[in-house]
């Protein structure tokens, strides 16, 4: 009977830690029958295991359950399903990346689902990619692979070129480096720059005068402070004519009113009406006013030339201006004696005396002719009356 329940004993426990074992290998292994699968496509495994984590959104939601190479898939041969622990709404715009789980090494498939559109179903297929590792990117730098290392390939590629062409002639960078003659041209200009600079620390000139020298600096500062005072008097618009122009709105308006009219003039110019517009439009009175200035030309010609003209010999004539020199030399003459008190006439100009004189006479002979006047009515009453006796 002992051995009867020591064996049944033996027994439960050995079925029951079998049973414990099949319970955590179902569990803990994610081979559980509710796991959700999904298979995804990749080029390549990318180090990944069975049993590698599933992450979604940083999450550990599964386990890598199988993985496959079908040869005879032309592109991303390598199949793996994924069993996850529950459903994923996987969306357009979606990513499934294998990647490092951590600097010191490992892997981790990580999911982002997507947010875009409907879900997808659960049971298709899904395409992947392979992160490259933080050693392998360092690696691809070195071989020129990858973003960052056709950046650096680029790089290196243009100092390359930069370093070539300081030694080349041709270029600009390559005539500074290797030409002895535009070094010496550039040591001479900076030679010339500083003797310059030296003249204008001395006071050595007009610009020396003007960086150095206190007087000019005040004078300076007042054509600027003057500059202020004129611009806050037109800003103000009271002093001056600018001011005003600037802000007085009549006399803006007024300046208004003949620039159109000188607009209005101008259009009427162009259309033939009016004096100017006649002289710009009207054939008939250019060839008028053509032969005026062909006329003049021949009278201004004339006015010089003795043999056409009284104006020609006044003008041109070397005898008539020598009569004329000395008709000027002569009234010079009458002018002179007539100041001096000579002859009846000077003495009638300059002599007070016989002026007063003058004036007494001039008043006697008016009166006597006023007298006669009166008297010719009597004296022709007598003459027609000894006529008709």
């Amino acid at each position: 009977m002992d051995r009867i329940r020591r064996d049944t004993l033996l027994g439960l426990v050995f079925f029951g830690s079998l049973a414990f074992l099949l319970w955590a290998t179902v569990n803990l292994t994610d081979m559980s029958v509710d796991n959700v699968r999904i298979k995804v496509f990749f080029e390549q495994a990318g180090s990944c295991e069975v049993g590698t984590n599933v992450m979604v959104l940083g999450k550990k939601i599964g386990k890598v359950g199988t993985i496959d190479v079908l040869y005879d898939r032309p592109s991303k041969p390598v199949a793996m399903t994924l069993l996850l622990r529950e459903a994923i709404p996987m969306k357009k715009g979606y990513e499934i990346s294998v990647r490092d789980a951590g600097v010191l090494g490992g892997k981790q498939i990580y999911i982002q689902p997507g947010f875009e559109g409907a879900p997808l179903p659960l049971d298709g297929d899904f395409n992947g990619f392979v992160e490259p590792g933080a050693f392998e990117q360092v690696g691809n730098i070195a071989k020129g692979e990858g973003k960052l290392g056709e950046k650096a390939f680029d790089a290196v590629e243009q100092i390359r070129l930069f370093f070539a062409n300081m030694n080349n002639p041709e270029t600009t960078v390559g005539r500074l480096v290797t030409s002895r003659d535009l070094h010496d041209s550039l040591l001479g200009a900076s030679d010339r720059l500083g003797t310059i600079l030296q003249a204008i620390v001395d006071q050595k000139g007009a610009i020396g005068d003007l960086v150095m020298n206190e007087d000019t600096k005040d004078n300076v500062h007042k054509f600027v402070a003057d500059l202020k005072s004129i611009s806050n008097k037109l800003d103000a618009g009271t002093d001056g004519v600018l001011g005003v122009l600037l802000n007085d709105r009549k006399a803006a308006a007024n300046v208004q009113a003949i620039l159109g009219n000188i607009d209005a003039i101008i259009a009427d110019a162009h259309k033939g009406d009016g004096i100017i517009g006649r002289l710009l439009r009207n054939d008939e009175l250019a060839r008028k006013f053509t032969n005026l200035v062909g006329n003049l030309d021949t009278l201004l010609a004339n006015a010089v030339n003795p043999e056409a003209g009284a104006l020609g010999v006044f003008t041109s004539d070397k005898e008539t201006a020598l009569h004329i020199k000395t008709t000027l030399a002569n009234l010079r003459d009458v002018s002179d004696k007539l100041n001096r008190n000579e002859g009846l006439l000077g003495v009638l100009l300059n002599d007070k005396d016989l002026g007063v004189r003058f004036r007494r006479i001039m008043t006697q002979v008016s009166r006597a002719l006023e007298d006669a006047r009166e008297a010719a009515p009597i004296g022709n009453l007598i003459q027609v009356l000894l006529g008709a006796f």
